[in-house]
C-alpha cells in the first residue's frame, strides 16, 4: 500500500512538471488549478545526549515534502488536494471539497482538513514564527482535541470583523475511517467530535478568538466500556503590527472523563503558549549570502500541565532564534529549545532545532 501511494504521489509530481513546462496549466474539469509545494529540511541537536549514546543525538530529515493542488470549478465550487512524503512515508494531509453558499459569505466544507481548533494550529507550516508548533499545540493534536480530522464544516462570516467554524467530524485524526464495519480501538469507536470557533477583529491589527472541541474517545463493546469525553475551551489572541511584530497566544482548559483517563475521577489539563516574531526588511538584499532581504527573532514560552491535580506534571519550553529570509518564498530559522519538568529528579532538555523552507 505504502509504494502504490509513493508511486502515485511521484507520478503526480512528475505530471505537474510536465505541466509547468507549458505555456499555461489546463485541467479538464476545472476553471483554473493551481499547483503549489513545500520543502522542509530540518536539523536536530540533542546537547543533552552522549555520541556513544544507544540513540542517536544529531542529524537531518526531511521534515515536510509537500504537493498541493487546488482547482475551482465553478465560481462556487473547489477542490484540494495535498500530500506530504515525510521522511520517504507518505501521507494523505488535505482532501477537501467546497462549496459557497449565502453569497459567498458562509462555505460548506468536507473531506480531511483541520479542525477549527487552536489558532497557532491554524497557522500553515510554512508560516510559523518558530521551527515547530508548541508542546502546547502537539498535546492537543495528540488528545485528538484539534489538527485533522474527517468529516464536515460549516464556516462563514458575521459581518466585516467577526468570522466562525462549526465542524462535524470522526474524531480519529488523520485517514480516521469510522464508517460501519471497522473494529473499534482507542479512536475508532462510533464516536464524533464536535468543535467550534470564533474569531473576531478588534480594529487593523488585532484579533481575539475562542474555540472548542469535544470528543468521545475509547471503547464501548459489550460489558467493556472505558469510553468518554475529551474535551477542551480554549481563548486565544492575535497582535499584528506594522512595525513587523506579531504576538499570538493561547489558553486552553481540558478535561478527561474518569472512564477514558482510567482513573478515580476526571482529569483536567492546561495549556498556555505565547509566541513572538520581529522581522525587518534589509535596505538592499545581500548578494553574497543568497540575496538575504529580510531578518527577524523569534521568542515562544509554553507549559503544558497534562494532569492539574498533580503537582510534578508541568513541563515548561522555552525556544528562540533568529530567522533568515531570501526572498518571500524561502527562510532559514535557528531555534534553541530548553525544555524543564516540574518532576523531581528528571533533568531538563537543551536542543538546537534548524530548518530550511522553500514554498514552491
Amino acid at each position: 500500500m505504502k509504494r502504490t501511494l509513493r508511486n502515485l504521489t511521484i507520478a503526480v509530481a512528475l505530471l505537474a512538471v510536465t505541466n509547468l513546462s507549458a505555456d499555461e496549466v489546463k485541467a479538464s474539469k476545472a476553471k483554473s488549478w493551481d499547483l503549489a509545494g513545500r520543502v522542509q529540511l530540518q536539523h536536530v541537536y540533542d546537547t543533552n545526549a552522549e555520541s556513544d549514546a544507544s540513540k542517536t543525538n544529531n542529524g537531518y530529515r526531511i521534515r515536510r515534502a509537500r504537493i498541493q493542488t487546488k482547482v475551482s470549478l465553478t465560481d462556487f465550487v473547489s477542490a484540494k488536494i495535498q500530500f506530504d512524503i515525510r521522511d520517504n512515508s507518505p501521507r494523505l494531509k488535505d482532501a477537501e471539497g467546497k462549496i459557497k453558499l449565502f453569497n459567498k459569505k458562509a462555505a460548506l466544507r468536507f473531506g480531511q482538513f483541520k479542525a477549527p481548533v487552536w489558532r497557532e494550529e491554524l497557522r500553515s507550516s510554512s508560516k510559523l514564527m518558530l521551527v515547530e508548533r508548541s508542546d502546547a499545540a502537539e498535546f492537543l493534536a495528540d488528545s485528538y482535541l484539534s489538527a485533522r480530522h474527517v468529516g464536515i464544516e460549516l464556516a462563514g462570516e458575521l459581518g466585516d470583523n467577526v468570522n466562525f467554524a462549526v465542524n462535524y467530524s470522526n474524531g480519529a485524526g488523520e485517514g480516521g475511517r469510522e464508517d460501519a464495519g471497522r473494529t473499534k480501538d482507542f479512536d475508532t469507536n462510533n464516536g464524533k467530535m464536535l468543535s467550534a470557533r470564533v474569531n473576531a477583529k478588534l480594529g487593523k491589527v488585532a484579533e481575539i478568538g475562542a474555540s472548542f472541541a469535544s470528543n468521545k474517545l475509547g471503547r464501548n463493546i459489550e460489558e467493556s466500556d472505558n469510553s468518554g469525553n475529551a474535551s477542551v475551551i480554549a481563548p486565544d489572541f492575535g497582535i499584528y503590527l506594522d512595525n513587523g511584530v506579531t504576538i499570538e497566544g493561547g489558553l486552553a482548559f481540558g478535561k478527561w472523563d474518569k472512564m477514558l483517563a482510567e482513573s478515580a475521577d476526571d482529569v483536567s489539563f492546561q495549556l498556555l503558549d505565547i509566541t513572538a516574531g520581529w522581522t525587518t526588511k534589509l535596505s538592499t538584499p545581500s548578494e553574497a549570502l543568497g540575496g538575504i532581504d529580510k531578518v527577524g527573532l523569534a521568542l515562544g514560552f509554553t507549559t503544558v500541565d497534562g494532569n492539574t491535580d498533580v503537582d510534578d506534571n508541568e513541563s515548561t519550553v522555552i525556544r528562540f532564534g533568529p530567522v533568515f529570509y531570501f526572498g518571500k518564498n524561502t527562510r532559514l530559522q535557528i531555534n534553541g529549545e530548553s525544555e524543564s519538568f516540574s518532576a523531581e529528579g528528571v533533568d531538563s532538555v537543551f536542543k538546537i532545532r534548524s530548518q530550511f523552507t522553500v514554498n514552491l
